[in-house]
């Protein structure tokens, strides 16, 4: 099975599912308000064990995405959570200000010859430069957090922050960094809030332009295109105003290219309007044929042929130019091809044979594509087994056709996650018999006791198939699974601490989670796809299990972690409203 064609049959199973699941919309209801009751009491409890963390920094991560999982119950309470996140974050970096300000040279510590910091270069810097370092990681977490729910609140943080800042020398620091994260932020309000995102993007250029405002328009325009056909038009404005100091050739082609791209696709049935005229393109060409015929921009000359080709589609007479003035170096290449000997004409009669090939006969390529049509086939009749009454004999048929080409599937994963998908499919249309047989098949693939990363991802993706089709079969495997995985995350643990003499990693006896600018939090926590739909069928279908499972883990913040993956799973609604599309294009990159 092709992989294209497994990411199609996942989309085709998950809208199923979601047809499964809105049938008995009154009993829906009442399970996920009580689901999210028992949730909200979960994360209170969450808030005890944050608490209690060693590390400072760990504290403020941690509170600061509780305080994000609250807000989708409670803005209210969510807000008064994030004071204090706020409150004691400013605490924090005023006190290591006030150090830094005071310090003199570095600790003792840091003067021998033990090595530096293997994270952010800790070399011949004292402690408390370090931690000030992870203290504006932390800040950047904060600020993702809030951006999530308030735009207006992150932004008047993460200025606000900064402010604190008195030392000159990290002050400057701070704010070379942060012009990239601010480019992150700026994105990540874009999915949430598209006028917001416009209005932080145009304070922004003021600045300088950049590619990272052509990312940020794709996705104002996505999500708006009304207020990304207005943040387009003040990125022109800046560009013209901006000549003299913009002189990017990558900006000015990702930017044409992607106009290009965009009026063509406007052009076709109830598409929305573009971004740029072709009048507004043909002054981008102009500009960006200026710069590359002067010379001052930043790339070699050889690249200028290809940018004329497509300067050309809205500036000709520039592209002409172009061509001309690079004809010389065009010349010289073509001499160097000649020299080679007939290497052109033996690659032309290549190509012409391999074109005449099409419609020549083909054994394997006939076999690959009757294999794929009934590959295709195959889906849709696994799709109809969710959505529409069979009879048993029909059903089985269909069965046992999937259970056939899964098993000629190359790699276990894909069968794992074929056969899962498959056994869920089964057990939604009630044949539960025939579900476990088919799971019986991915269980005889993973090995009973993981021992590297490969076998405990097989135990982990065996787990997500029973969350599915048979809950209680999960359980056992999961607790097994982390039980076996607390050996590997200490001795893991043991040897960060054995690198780390400068505690940038393991600070306070923690992992300094802090340090990934809420990085490892977030992303952990917002996990897609198998990851979240597996924790969320688990929550579903026990919680109170649910919820032992990430007491199975033996160090704290660990365990904090999985309870916060469930936390996310259970109260990010929005997180699981994902289109067909979306899901596929993961699959696929």
């Amino acid at each position: 099975m092709s992989q294209k064609l497994l990411s199609l049959l996942l989309i085709i199973l998950l809208s199923s599912f979601s047809f499964a699941q809105a049938t008995d919309k009154s009993t829906a209801a009442e399970d996920a308000a009580k689901l999210e009751k028992d949730a909200v009491e979960f994360l209170r409890e969450t808030v005890g064990d944050v608490g209690r963390m060693r590390s400072m920094e760990n504290r403020i991560s941690f509170s600061a995405e509780l305080a994000s999982l609250m807000w989708f119950h409670d803005e209210k309470e969510a807000k008064q959570m994030y004071g204090g996140v706020v409150a004691d974050f400013k605490q924090l970096l005023s006190q290591f200000d006030a150090q830094m300000n005071t310090l003199s040279m570095p600790d003792d510590e840091d003067l021998g010859g033990g090595g530096g910091g293997f994270l952010f270069g800790g070399y011949g810097r004292s402690k408390v430069e370090r931690k000030f370092r992870i203290a504006m990681a932390v800040r950047q977490q904060i600020a993702s957090s809030l951006a999530e729910h308030a735009p207006d609140l992150a932004f008047n943080f993460f200025y606000d922050s900064k402010n604190l800042i008195s030392n000159e020398k990290f002050r400057k620091e701070t704010e070379q960094t942060d012009k990239y994260f601010e480019a992150t932020l700026l994105r990540q309000i874009a999915e949430s809030d598209a006028a917001k995102a416009a209005e932080y993007g145009k304070e922004s250029i003021k600045a300088g332009l950049d590619n990272t405002h052509i990312e940020l328009l794709k996705k104002i325009y996505a999500k708006d295109a009304e207020k990304g056909i207005d943040f387009g038009a003040a990125i022109l404005s800046r560009m013209k105003s901006d000549r003299s100091t913009l002189k990017n050739l990558y900006f000015y082609n990702s930017l044409l290219t992607f106009g290009s791209d965009n009026l063509d696709k406007s052009k076709k049935a109830s598409a929305k309007k573009p971004v740029y005229s072709a009048s507004d393109l043909r002054d981008i060409a102009d500009q960006f044929a200026q710069l590359v015929l002067d010379g001052s921009g930043d790339e070699p000359d050889y690249m200028s042929d290809n940018y004329a080709d497509l300067i050309g589609k809205f500036a000709p007479a520039r592209s002409a130019q172009i061509k001309a003035k690079f004809k010389q170096t065009k010349t010289v290449s073509t001499a160097a091809n000649r020299y080679s000997g007939n290497t052109a004409s033996v690659v032309s009669t290549g190509i012409s044979s391999n074109s005449n090939s099409a419609s020549a006969p083909n054994p394997e390529r006939d076999t690959r594509e009757a294999r794929e049509k009934i590959e295709l086939e195959m889906m849709e009749n696994v799709k109809g087994l969710g959505t529409k009454a069979l009879p048993k004999d029909e059903r089985d048929k269909i069965v046992a056709q999937a259970r056939k080409i899964i098993s000629e599937t190359k790699g276990k994963d894909k069968k794992i996650a074929a056969l899962s998908l498959l056994a869920a499919q089964v057990a939604r249309s009630g044949d539960k018999d025939l579900a476990a047989e088919i799971m019986i098949d991915a269980d005889r693939l993973v090995n009973p006791q993981p021992k590297n990363y490969q076998d405990f991802l097989y135990s982990w993706m065996l787990a997500s198939g029973y969350a599915e089709s048979d809950p209680a079969k999960a359980f056992p495997i999961l607790e097994d699974t982390i039980l076996r995985a607390n050996d590997t995350i200490s001795a893991f643990i043991k040897v960060a601490e054995f690198v780390d003499v400068n505690e940038e990693m393991i600070g306070d006896g923690e992992i300094q989670v802090g340090m990934f600018g809420g990085s490892m939090i977030r992303e952990m926590t917002r996990s897609l796809g198998m990851a979240s739909g597996t924790i969320g069928s688990l929550a579903k279908a026990d919680f109170v299990r649910t919820k032992n499972l990430t007491n199975t883990f033996d160090r704290n913040e660990i365990r904090i972690l999985a309870k916060m993956m469930v936390l996310r799973a259970v109260l990010d609604k929005e997180e699981r409203k994902k289109t067909e599309e979306e899901v596929l294009q993961e699959i696929d990159s």
